[in-house]
């Protein structure tokens, strides 16, 4: 036969069982009060900001190398890189492996759509420690920028390298012609051709051609006006390149001066531990604890009730 049980006995067994379900509760709001309050560790976040920018007065040859390596993205592959957490932990003197801090710090990327100047950058960490937490977004965020900065001088560098690698082989070239033209010139009995550098980097050539020779080559004969065209375009042209390469030398050495990672970036807000933890929340567990404590004394009323066989236990609750 089926049992039913109706409304009415349900609410007279718990009323029977008042008391387990009030102890219950009780219990259970001990145990997270203790927990909350002395047990558990209080745990801190803290936060930085940091504001990434194009650099408006960095040349056209350069901009595109300084655009792509102060990229916000760039700037948290630095941060989490193996180089800047070591030098961290060392400087620190944190007991923590790579990883652990890797998963630690959290660097929120900003949300950028179409082509923004200014990208905010948010790092937090959370500990137990307020001071630690502090200096490790503190450390992070100087070492980050200090090791970009250094990115950025070798990338400037390589780029003087291979423009004075480019100006150099230009020199040869242009010196070749000029002998060449020379050679010519002799048989001919005209002046010698002079190319000299007149810039204040002196780095420039510069052709110089008198009223004279110039005359004389207009006076040769169309094979001879050929050759001397031919190679006088020549020079021309290299000349020309080597001055290219001259102006974009001499752009970067410029940018290599500037402390472009100040530039940049820029801390917008010093890191920042509130005083009040964020975890435990007290009265979220507190209130958990009740909860939590009413259904379980409701569950075992109910259990307790319909597995008793003796009816003066429930009269006697």
């Amino acid at each position: 036969m089926e049992e039913e049980i109706s409304l009415r006995e349900i609410i007279e067994k718990l009323w029977r069982g008042k008391w387990i379900i009030v102890g219950i509760t009780i219990v259970a709001l001990l145990i997270s009060f203790v927990y909350s309050f002395f047990i558990a560790n209080p745990v801190y976040k803290g936060n930085a900001k940091v504001t990434v920018h194009n650099v408006a007065s960095v040349p056209e040859t350069v901009q595109p190398y300084i655009n792509e390596m102060t990229k916000p993205e760039v700037f948290e592959q630095t941060m989490k890189s193996t180089i800047v957490l070591e030098k961290l932990i060392k400087q620190e003197n944190l007991d923590s492996t790579i990883g652990q801090l890797q998963d630690k710090i959290n660097v929120e990327l900003p949300n950028v759509q179409g082509e923004e100047t200014n990208s905010f950058i948010s790092i937090s960490m959370e500990g137990t420690n307020r001071e630690d937490i502090k200096a490790i977004i503190d450390g992070a965020i100087s070492l980050t920028r200090d090791e970009l900065g250094k990115n950025i001088q070798t990338r400037l560098t390589l780029l003087e390298e291979e423009y004075q690698s480019k100006m150099k082989e230009e020199d040869k070239q242009i010196t070749k012609a000029v002998e060449e033209y020379n050679n010519l010139g002799a048989g001919e009995d005209l002046p010698t051709l002079i190319l000299f550098q007149q810039n204040a980097s002196g780095s420039e050539y510069v052709l110089e051609a008198n009223e004279y020779l110039l005359n004389e080559l207009n006076n040769l004969d169309k094979s001879e006006q050929v050759k001397y065209e031919k190679i006088n375009r020549k020079i021309n042209d290299l000349t020309s390149l080597y001055n290219f390469y001259s102006n974009k030398y001499d752009e970067v050495r410029s940018i290599s001066t500037m402390n472009i990672v100040d530039i940049s970036t820029n801390v917008l807000s010093d890191s920042f531990v509130p005083q009040s933890p964020i975890s435990p929340s007290k009265v979220l567990n507190l209130a958990i604890s009740i909860v939590l404590g009413l259904i379980v004394g409701v569950f075992v009323t109910l259990v307790r009730g319909y597995f008793s066989s003796d009816p003066s236990i429930d009269n006697n609750n």
